[in-house]
């Protein structure tokens, strides 16, 4: 029983480190912008604003 609770933390903090990193990567994150602009989410001036900022992280 101690062996699946251990097992169980282990592998969500894998599956939550894992998300965290993905979702810090300026890259990935413009592009998930371009997205939300392209579906009408985000509007073009908001998504240039967006760009920008991830732009300045690289």
């Amino acid at each position: 029983m101690t062996r699946f609770i251990r097992e169980q933390i282990t592998g969500d903090t894998t599956t939550v480190t894992s998300t965290a990193s993905t979702e810090t990567d300026p890259l990935e994150q413009l592009e998930k912008l371009g997205e939300l602009r392209d579906n009408g989410v985000l509007s073009e001036e908001e998504f240039e604003e967006k760009k920008a900022d991830l732009l300045d992280e690289i």
